[in-house]
């Protein structure tokens, strides 16, 4: 009898979509577990992958990712092989880049999230069993496959994480909404679009594809990110303190003749806008105050009514040269009444008043008059 050959077949974690038109990229879905198998004895799953990679002549790729890692060996290969292909690559994270997998996320040219994904990073595991000289060289290894891995994320995030931040980072197991790894640097936009998700026991489910929680070391802060995506936009507007807010923005509204009702779901910029002009028509309106208590009374009045400073400008300066008026009057009957007593002392004690001279007299209406203009 003869032996019958088994044909082993290597088990992938990707697929290869053909283009539907010439002028549109192609697609990778890599999804689930980054596998390691015979990934060291012959090469051969990365030897597919890049034949795979190859077959695309170089046209541009949408690479899809979802997956809660896995060997980071095998990450390091795909990565390295992404940036070499020729075509232009965009990451999208279809629900979970965790682990392993956040490093061949960090190949695509531009990496976009739907605003419910989620990116985790942490340090390399491994395990081990042995002396303690075993011990301390897989620790040793483990290092050194870490700074690799900061060495990605450091050419992905172009300066917006450091070094230390990264490892301190992956030291806490981070786990990051898609606005926070937009913000770090790990990716380059957010779209509208949203992942379908649940959570079942331990089992975070992202489009298909599970991932068990339990393995991680904090995957309580997954769940926790997870439970806030589900809360109702509108109840997170109902609380008290957003009311209080909005009560306050359409004060503000009213004041500056704005007759349309602000909404809850009114954008941001509208009302900040507004916010804005009112503080800066308070902060003119205050730079009019001079002490006066008929010139403040009406830039008072203007704060309460919403009236700029523009509005009430003619009205205080009016008031302003009054009372300058009212300063050179005082001055002229003060120098009138200083020369007359003069005149008086002079003849004090029984000595009788000199009559002024001609010229003493001009300088006393010379100095009344120049008094009386102003000058």
């Amino acid at each position: 009898m003869g032996k019958t050959m088994t044909t082993m077949t290597t088990p992938r974690f990707w697929k290869v979509m053909n283009k539907a038109e010439e002028n549109e990229p192609a697609e990778m879905f890599l999804y689930g577990e980054i596998t390691h198998e015979k990934w060291f004895d012959d090469d051969v799953t990365a030897k597919a992958f890049a034949e795979d990679l190859a077959a695309l002549n170089g046209c541009d790729l949408k690479l899809r990712i979802n997956s809660p890692g896995g060997d980071v060996f095998a990450a390091q290969a795909i990565y390295n092989q992404l940036k070499d292909y020729k075509g232009r690559v965009t990451a999208q994270v279809d629900g979970l880049a965790a682990s392993a997998a956040t490093i061949i996320t960090c190949a695509g040219d531009t990496v976009i999230m739907p605003e419910n994904a989620l990116f985790m990073i942490h340090n390399p595991l491994t395990w081990a069993v042995g002396n303690a000289d075993e011990m301390r060289k897989t620790a040793d290894n483990l290092d050194i496959v870490r700074d690799t891995i900061i060495s990605v994320y450091l050419s992905r995030t172009q300066g917006k994480v450091t070094e230390n931040e990264l490892k301190d980072m992956m030291d806490a197991e981070t786990w990051l909404t898609a606005d926070e790894a937009v913000r770090y640097g790990f990716a380059d936009s957010v779209t509208n679009e949203h992942v379908e998700n649940r959570i079942n026991g331990n089992m975070l489910i992202m489009n298909s594809i599970a991932c068990d929680l339990s393995k991680f070391k904090h995957g309580e802060k997954a769940r926790a990110i997870f439970e806030s995506f589900q809360k109702p936009k509108k109840e997170e507007k109902n609380t008290m303190e957003n009311k209080e807010t909005l009560g306050l923005i359409q004060k503000i509204a009213d004041k500056l003749g704005i007759g349309e009702k602000i909404e809850p779901e009114q954008d941001n910029t509208a009302i900040e806008n507004a916010v804005k002009a009112e503080r800066e028509r308070i902060i003119n309106l205050e730079a009019m105050l001079t002490g006066d208590s008929v010139t403040d009374a009406i830039i008072n009045v203007a704060k309460d009514t919403g009236q700029a400073a523009d509005d009430i400008k003619g009205y205080v300066d009016a008031v302003k040269k009054a009372r300058e008026n009212e300063a050179v009057n005082d001055a002229a009957v003060q120098a009138m009444s200083n020369i007359i007593q003069d005149n008086m002392e002079s003849g004090a004690a029984g000595v009788t008043a000199s009559v002024p001279t001609a010229d003493e007299k001009q300088a006393a209406i010379d100095e009344i008059v120049n008094i009386a203009n102003g000058e």
